[in-house]
C-alpha cells in the first residue's frame, strides 16, 4: 500500500478523532524538517507553485478541469495560502495543528458539498502537489518526496474525514 492509499489501523485520538495510525498520523519531526526546508524555497515562488500544481493536476486528471474557473488567479492564491498554513501548523503543532485540523475538516466538507470533489480525486491532487513542489524546489530527493507525500496524506485524511 502506498502512502497515497487510505491506510487502515486503529484511531489514535492524540492526533485527530477518526484518523487512523500509519500514513495519516502527523508527520515526524524529521519529515517536517525536510518539508520546512523545501517549503522555504517554494514559499518564495507561490505563483510558480500554484501554476505547476494545476498543470500537473489537469494532466493527471483532465476531467477535473471543469470544476475550476477559467481564470485561475484567485484559485492559485487560495491554494498557496492553504498549503503554507498547513506547513506552519505542522512545524509548530503545539500552536497550530488543532486549529489546522479543524480547518481541514471544514475544507473537506466544502470541497465535497460545494465543489463535488470525490474521494478518488485526492490521490491525483497529492501526486500533482508533490510534482509541483519538485518542479519549484531546488533540492529534491526521494526522501523529500516521501516527506511531502506524508504531509499531503495527513492533510487529505482530515479532509476526507468529513466526506465519509
Amino acid at each position: 500500500m502506498s502512502m497515497m492509499d487510505t491506510a487502515g489501523g486503529l484511531p489514535d485520538s492524540r492526533y485527530a478523532p477518526g484518523v487512523a495510525l500509519g500514513a495519516h498520523r502527523r508527520p515526524s519531526a524529521e519529515a517536517m524538517a525536510i518539508v520546512q526546508k523545501t517549503a522555504a524555497t517554494v514559499a518564495e515562488r507561490p505563483v510558480a507553485l500554484a501554476e505547476a500544481f494545476y498543470h500537473h493536476l489537469f494532466l493527471l486528471a483532465p476531467g477535473v478541469r471543469e470544476m475550476f474557473p477559467a481564470e485561475m488567479s484567485a484559485q492559485n492564491e487560495k491554494l498557496c495560502r492553504a498549503l503554507l498554513a498547513s506547513i506552519r501548523a505542522l512545524v509548530e503543532p503545539e500552536r497550530y495543528a488543532a486549529r489546522m485540523e479543524h480547518s481541514l475538516y471544514t475544507l473537506g466538507h466544502d470541497h465535497a458539498h460545494r465543489y463535488a470533489v470525490q474521494p478518488e480525486h485526492y490521490p491525483y491532487v497529492g501526486h500533482a502537489l508533490v510534482r509541483a513542489v519538485r518542479d519549484v524546489s531546488q533540492d529534491w530527493t526521494t526522501t523529500t518526496s516521501s516527506a511531502w507525500v506524508w504531509v499531503y496524506d495527513w492533510m487529505s485524511a482530515h479532509m476526507l474525514n468529513q466526506v465519509r
